[in-house]
């Protein structure tokens, strides 16, 4: 049997089912697509309405008198916890535009429980303060000028070191606090940290201490608050004439005669040590000596307290002359020699 097409092309139900199976596919491609919008369009919202929270560390502000009142007690930073939209949380959390304020206008000396405030803060974020009040001590503000001492271990010098004068960058510092923190200022110090054995001057950029007659830190505040001290660390040094005396044995009938081209030499030590020494008395050992020698002696082994001399050691000449004893013991060994030769 053959199938009649044209008879299909020219049916009207073939045009009637055909455009069904249009408009249902139509339908379900706009349905499909309006739903995708709405669900981008969802997820869009939430992003946009989603909430989260963040805790911030922002500086304290006081609203005070600074220039008549000293204030402590108060801490420099607070937390400030925050919630809302991701992106204003977001936002405050970059840019931390608000500030938080304890206002101590118009109280006075003593002390006062403040409640915490803050300004500035997106009025679309909910928030809270810890602590949400602080306790602070109001005092009378007083400033007082003190010269700066200048400490150090002094055990950490090397053994016939002395230090000098230090120089500081500043002779005083100003300290300023409450009256009864000034009252109990003993001194300002300057603190120099030293190597072990310490031989040469020391620069160093020190923090100021303000201290109380027990060597307790005061709670003031110091102006400038760290200071350049140059700490000269030096040998002290003496010039002094040498002096050159016989030692040992000497040999029978010989005498002696000790000099040397050094006159004088530089001797470093400790003050003390030096303060004894006018001259230094070098000993000269003749044992065995019949002929003219000359010995190198070091100055150290004459002076061990000494950390140093300038020469180290020195030339001595001794000079040696034959006693008329040596020439009598000298002519009676030839008379015996020539005896001797005459016999044989």
């Amino acid at each position: 049997m053959k199938f009649n097409w044209n008879a299909i092309w020219d049916s009207k139900w073939f045009y009637r089912v055909l455009a069904l199976l249009l408009a249902v596919g139509l339908f379900a491609y706009v349905n499909a697509e309006h739903y995708s919008n709405t669900r981008q369009s969802a997820n869009n919202d939430s992003t946009i309405t989603a909430t989260s929270k963040r805790t911030l560390s922002v500086p304290l502000q006081l609203n005070a008198d600074t220039d008549k009142y000293f204030i402590t007690g108060y801490p420099s930073k607070v937390k400030v916890a925050i919630e809302g939209s991701n992106s204003l949380v977001t936002v405050t959390s970059n840019t931390q535009n608000f500030r938080v304020i304890a206002n101590l206008k118009g109280l006075g000396v003593g002390k006062h429980k403040v409640t915490l405030k803050q300004e500035g803060l997106n009025k679309g974020l909910t928030y809270s303060i810890k602590p949400k009040t602080i306790t602070v001590n109001i005092q009378d503000r007083q400033t007082k000028t003190m010269p700066i001492q200048v400490k150090y271990n002094k055990d950490s010098i090397a053994p016939g070191y002395s230090v000098g004068t230090p120089k500081l960058g500043a002779a005083t510092a100003e300290i300023t606090g409450a009256k009864g923190e000034i009252d109990r200022v003993y001194q300002v110090v300057a603190s120099v940290v030293l190597k072990r054995n310490t031989t040469s001057s020391v620069n160093q950029t020190v923090m100021l201490q303000a201290l109380d007659e027990k060597g307790n830190t005061v709670n003031v505040v110091t102006s400038p608050e760290t200071v350049n001290v140059h700490l000269p660390v030096s040998l002290p040094s003496k010039q002094v004439d040498l002096a050159l005396t016989q030692s040992g044995k000497a040999t029978k009938g010989y005498s002696y005669d000790l000099s040397s081209k050094t006159g004088q030499v530089t001797l470093y030590g400790s003050k003390e040590t030096l303060a004894k020494l006018d001259t230094l008395a070098l000993k000269v050992d003749v044992t065995g000596i019949t002929r003219t020698t000359t010995k190198e002696i070091r100055i150290g082994d004459a002076q061990p307290n000494l950390v140093a001399s300038d020469p180290t050691t020195v030339k001595v000449t001794i000079t040696v002359t034959a006693t008329d004893d040596a020439k009598s013991a000298s002519s009676s060994a030839s008379s015996s020699a020539s005896s001797s030769s005459d016999q044989d």
